[in-house]
């Protein structure tokens, strides 16, 4: 049932089963907002110049 010690206590329990295999990060020149064309990080769910949704959260 555990997997590692030394591990948190919900990484042991769940593993690597809590990220999917289908999200994709794409790279940094990728990143670019459809709308405006700026810039924006992995993390952003909204375009930093826009305030649009970007891509990888619009459809998913």
């Amino acid at each position: 049932m555990f997997r590692e010690p030394n591990q948190p206590w919900w990484r042991r329990l769940f593993g690597d089963a809590m990220v999917p295999a289908y999200v994709t990060i794409r790279p940094a020149e990728a990143r670019r907002c459809p709308e405006c064309r700026s810039a924006y990080e992995a993390r952003d769910r909204y375009c930093p110049g826009c305030k649009v949704v970007v891509p990888e959260w619009r459809f998913g």
